[in-house]
């Protein structure tokens, strides 16, 4: 007896690479669907909902960050959420990476660092940000982002 040599037709092997393709390209798509929101975290570890609001103390905590704090008739609101101050930090430090650019380098503030302070009547919304060198980075100093204005400042190697 001979041994059977099957060849698979070319339309089985076009086929068996189509379906491969398929489940890479679907493995993907539930990665990047599943992927967490480092800013969404972060403002559930600080007390923020997922969704709707929390009131307590006078104070409204949406679930993106926007806050309104209510003394007696008066209403402060602090409309600036952590996403969007995070963009706008973002947009703020792009000056400084088109400079930093010619030397591969560049500084970004880290979504994982947000916290919140209350300073001289103001509330920040405030970020690490770090200096990156090819693939090593170091501490720059701290980036505050106004919650009323979206106005910034950073205290570190920046100031």
């Amino acid at each position: 007896m001979r041994p059977s040599s099957s060849t698979p037709s070319f339309a089985k092997v076009i086929l068996r690479i189509f379906i491969l393709v398929i489940i890479v390209m679907l493995g993907y798509q539930v990665h990047a669907v599943n992927k967490p929101d480092p800013i969404r975290e972060r403002l559930y570890e600080l007390g923020y909902p997922d969704e709707g609001f929390i009131f307590s103390n006078n104070t409204i905590r949406w679930s993106d960050g926007h806050l309104t704090i209510l003394e007696g008739d008066y209403i402060e609101d602090y409309p600036i959420t952590a996403t969007q101050a995070y963009e706008i930090l973002r947009n703020y430090l792009a000056d400084y990476n088109q400079k930093l650019k010619e030397h591969d380098m560049r500084i970004e503030p880290d979504p994982k660092s947000l916290s919140e302070k209350e300073e001289d009547d103001n509330y920040y919304w405030v970020f690490e940000v770090y200096v990156y060198s090819g693939s090593s980075k170091f501490f720059a100093g701290l980036a505050y982002v106004n919650r009323r204005t979206g106005a910034v400042k950073i205290k570190g190697l920046l100031d």
